[in-house]
């Protein structure tokens, strides 16, 4: 059975399955897959989570237009930002399935576009995303993180949020946080049409 989640259900799967133990802030649309179980007062397990919601690119509806020739509003595009299932795998639950499923729920609510990102530093091919139809539109640009003292990859948003608070410029955030500055890989595009 698929269904929409509220955000405390899905945060703390994410955090335990998804690999960058995280769940996105900002709007979001979860969707969990149950199958019947014996662990829970209701006889289901939650075995899969879908999050979709707005990415953090303000032009990639433009962007994306102009790439694939579709007109593509804000209003009926969002991002699959997370996709993650329990361990070990069952193989009668295919992800393509429940992503299928997802997007006839998320069309009927008026969403047309669906863009994800792989990521191979995480070993991330997308073979998901091209057994569930979705376009490959080639690699984004290299970003530029920072790593911590402990190796640990921390996002820009931490040091640029750090030298707003502090009034400070982000050099000197960096340096007060011992970050230093890392280029990641390209990440390849996903795209589909519902």
């Amino acid at each position: 059975m698929i269904r929409q989640i509220g955000h405390s259900e899905a945060a703390s799967f994410i955090e335990r399955w998804h690999y960058s133990h995280r769940c996105p802030t900002g709007k979001n649309i979860f969707f969990g897959q149950f199958v019947s179980g014996k662990d829970d007062l209701f006889g289901e397990t939650l075995y899969a989570v879908a999050d979709y919601g707005i990415g953090v690119n303000p032009y990639q509806a433009k962007f994306l237009s102009t790439f694939t020739g579709n007109d593509i509003q804000n209003g009926k595009l969002l991002e699959l930002k997370r996709l993650c299932r329990i361990e070990p795998k069952n193989e009668n639950l295919p992800l393509t399935s429940f992503i299928s499923k997802c997007h006839k729920k998320l069309k009927k609510e008026g969403y047309r576009f669906i863009i994800s990102f792989s990521d191979p530093a995480y070993g991330h091919n997308g073979g998901i995303y091209r057994a569930a139809n979705f376009k490959n539109l080639g690699k984004t640009n290299s970003e530029t993180h920072a790593i911590d003292a402990d190796g640990t990859v921390r996002h820009r948003r931490l040091y640029f949020r750090y030298a707003r608070r502090k009034e400070i410029d982000v050099a000197q955030a960096r340096q007060e946080l011992g970050l230093k500055l890392v280029k990641t890989l390209p990440k390849d595009r996903w795209f589909i049409v519902l």
